[in-house]
């Protein structure tokens, strides 16, 4: 049974999550807080195996409780939220601190969140643990990549911000981010990104040529391909009907190995799923590395592990350990 604490300060929506998730058999709501502070002493005292945490509250933030509850007592936390720029910008915040995922107050279905509170309660969220290097010794690389890709999804933004701010802004590689998120919220975690990085971090748009030392991340809602002579295009979810996600790490990931062939980079990260493994698959066809986040270090194992299944990866590195070794990969016979 997954036990869950309901935190918002609204009685309706206390009340209308409640009575959703009590329709699931393997789901039970243990408890419920109307503020920040409340939700602190109950994530402790009932030890909840996943919260819903609603942003805005009057005595202290969504934002705060959460950096708090993971210090104390780390849970997997889906926030609440709003599909607008402000909405977006704080729960990106919130994903950053530590929450694991985030819904939708407009698509507030009973579908949707007891997939997310499953999807939660299977999360690992003390991800600062664990061995650093899993895979042994690193592999020497006499090669340089023009290209990174990287696709993740559940956790990423979290894993971004610790990645992304430790790569060297002289790196000659453009870098291109498909992360599963909705249109209002690339925009905000780009902008968020940018602020920390050496490298520029934007939100990717049509037609521009990628630049080495940039990241790029596709809007939500836009699958992006790379075409020759480093252009970027974008397409909606009708152009590729059969993808599960959008942006898709395998359109990416499958274009990229085409262009670039043994010059392209791949990195599978933190995520639920496989989006991405097809991808690899082309990377690997065309000549081109694959790297896989480590489980310990991911928050959703399902991405990195179809690649490790699949026996794709050169390489198997924790999150703690990826900056440099892109830095080491991409500059470091350069130097």
């Amino acid at each position: 049974m997954i036990k869950v604490l309901v935190v918002d300060d609204s009685s309706f929506m206390r009340v209308n999550i409640k009575t959703l998730l009590m329709t699931a058999g393997d789901i039970e709501v243990i408890g419920i807080a109307r503020t920040g502070s409340e939700a602190i002493e109950k994530a402790q005292a009932l030890k909840p195996d996943v919260i819903t945490m609603d942003i805005n509250m009057p005595d202290m933030s969504g934002i705060e409780a959460v950096e708090h509850i993971m210090k104390t007592y780390p849970v997997p936390i889906i926030m609440i939220s709003s599909l607008t720029f402000e909405g977006a910008e704080e729960t990106i915040q919130a994903l950053e601190k530590g929450a694991v995922d985030y819904i939708n107050k407009s698509q507030l279905s009973k579908e949707a969140l007891i997939n997310k509170i499953r999807i939660a309660a299977e999360a690992s969220v003390d991800l600062d643990a664990g061995e650093s290097i899993e895979h042994g010794q690193m592999p020497s690389v006499s090669r340089s990549f023009e290209i990174i890709g990287i696709g993740i999804s559940t956790g990423g933004p979290r894993a971004l911000a610790k990645f992304l701010p430790e790569l060297d802004a002289g790196i000659p590689a453009s870098i291109v981010i498909a992360q599963h998120m909705p249109p209002a919220f690339t925009k905000s975690l780009a902008e968020r990104l940018n602020a920390e990085c050496s490298i520029k971090v934007k939100e990717a748009e049509h037609g521009e040529t990628l630049q080495p030392g940039c990241a790029y991340i596709l809007p939500g809602g836009k699958h992006g391909k790379v075409k020759r002579n480093g252009v970027l295009s974008l397409y909606t979810k009708a152009d590729f009907p059969k993808q599960l996600y959008t942006p898709s790490a395998d359109v990416l990931m499958s274009s990229m190995a085409r262009v670039y062939k043994n010059k392209a980079l791949c990195i599978i990260m933190t995520g639920m799923g496989s989006d991405g493994l097809e991808g690899a698959r082309e990377i690997k066809k065309y000549g081109g590395y694959v790297i896989a986040q480590s489980e310990s270090s991911s928050t959703i194992f399902g991405m990195p592990k179809a690649i490790i299944q699949n026996n794709l990866q050169d390489e198997i590195i924790h999150l703690e350990d990826l900056g440099p070794r892109i830095n080491q990969l991409s500059i470091g016979d350069q130097r």
